[in-house]
């Protein structure tokens, strides 16, 4: 079997670790932790992939800087292959005149000298690159450069549990949370939970040349993606029960230097429900989720190019460290697709992580095992098919710890395709 190369979330991993920041709008403090405080701090990593080859990186983080909720992090690594990666993050910060408004800027700077695509300008065929009836080796590769940036707003509904105050504070003693939960007892946006309205715009170029290839291919895009999220959980950075759904539109314009305008929109469902504990386990919480998309917009034309369609890392893909992560990253990808999640995650009641030379300075609040199965597809259209006929399936394990009051994972996934290791941040349907 092959272990896949898990390239993008190396980014991910190393920049939101680092920055230790909760979801924007709320922030994680332990029991003992002073609002406003400032914390700072430096995690040096390493890692090895098949495409990145051997890299070090470092990175940085300081929370509570200018404004008590906000934080500021930065990310870079090197490899023995000459590729590279910088990223940095400001967020969570509010203005005086709108102080509903959580924003966010966020932007990425790579080189990576063996990246791969699955993908092709021919989409006529039903087992086209990135189609769900595709080979698992019909891919292209190359050097890539990627320049991607974000500025993001959060606007936090005056209702349920946003309507004194939008900034949630969680408190926990030992990960668990101690305080007043933030919703999942009923579904009524008007008396619990919280819901946001989202806007982001975003820019992102990247490219790829091929071996022996004089051709640079090119895929540009900017525009805006709009939200709304209902979190309806009691603590959404490790749910015990509640739900959460939310719906996305996206759309680049085709403003500017964008290679073509385009349409998609998600939904995405998730519940947690409470298993109690035992004498083993001080939490047990079985989590399932539903995500769906489609690009309305997406057309294959007569010569078989597709028009109106989103880049690689955009629209309806499958594959990767959130969703069927026993396949690459974007390994499926088409005009429409479904996916269905299941996650039985337990909580040991010793730790023990926290007593260990090394690790007890990593704030270690608990470590948890999780085994889960994940079904899904792509299609060409949307239509029963898509929820039923030829789903493709993983399960695999993970062993995930709550670190800096985040959750940091590292997922075992297994398919027919064969393996894959995922190292990331939070836990899955809560980001």
């Amino acid at each position: 079997m092959n272990r896949f190369p898990p390239v993008r979330l190396l980014s991910g991993f190393a920049l939101l670790c680092a920055t230790t920041l909760a979801q924007a709008n709320s922030i994680t403090l332990d029991e003992k932790e002073v609002f406003g405080e400032k914390r700072r701090g430096v995690i040096p990593y390493a890692f090895s992939t098949d495409s990145l080859g051997t890299g070090v990186g470092l990175g940085a983080f300081v929370s509570g800087v200018i404004q008590p909720q906000a934080g500021l992090g930065l990310t870079g690594f090197v490899t023995d292959n000459d590729s590279w990666l910088v990223a940095g993050i400001a967020r969570n910060f509010r203005l005086a005149s709108f102080p509903r408004a959580f924003f966010e800027l966020y932007g990425q700077f790579s080189h990576f000298t063996d990246e791969r695509f699955y993908d092709s300008r021919d989409r006529s065929r039903p087992d086209s690159p990135g189609s769900n009836d595709s080979d698992k080796d019909d891919y292209l590769s190359g050097v890539s450069n990627d320049r991607h940036l974000e500025f993001t707003m959060r606007y936090v509904l005056p209702i349920g549990a946003g309507r004194n105050d939008p900034l949630t504070i969680y408190r926990t003693r030992r990960g668990m949370l101690i305080s007043p939960p933030q919703g999942g007892r009923g579904w009524n946006p008007f008396t619990t939970g919280k819901t946001v309205l989202g806007a982001r715009y975003f820019y992102r170029y990247r490219d790829l040349k091929e071996p022996g290839q004089k051709e640079l291919r090119l895929a540009k895009t900017n525009g805006l993606e709009l939200w709304l999220d209902y979190d309806n959980t009691d603590f959404l950075e490790n749910p015990t029960y509640g739900n959460r759904q939310k719906i996305t539109l996206t759309r680049d314009f085709g403003w500017f230097d964008s290679s073509n305008s385009w349409t998609n929109i998600e939904l995405d469902a998730s519940w947690y429900f409470d298993l109690g504990t035992s004498d083993w386990f001080r939490q047990q919480v079985l989590a399932l989720d539903f995500w769906t998309s489609h690009t309305p917009t997406w057309k294959v034309e007569q010569d078989g190019r597709v028009s109106n369609r989103p880049p690689p890392s955009f629209g309806s893909r499958l594959g990767g460290y959130d969703r069927l992560r026993g396949y690459p990253l974007g390994r499926f990808h088409d005009k429409s697709a479904v996916y269905y999640g299941a996650e039985l995650r337990m909580t040991p009641r010793v730790n023990g992580l926290d007593e260990l030379p090394v690790l007890k300075h990593l704030e270690i609040d608990w470590w948890q095992v999780v085994g889960f199965v994940e079904a899904g597809r792509v299609g060409r259209s949307y239509d029963s098919d898509l929820y039923f006929k030829d789903l493709k399936w993983d399960l695999g394990l993970s062993f995930r710890v709550m670190t800096f009051r985040l959750p940091v994972r590292l997922d075992w996934a297994f398919s027919d395709e064969g393996y894959a290791i995922w190292a990331m941040y939070g836990q899955p349907f809560s980001r």
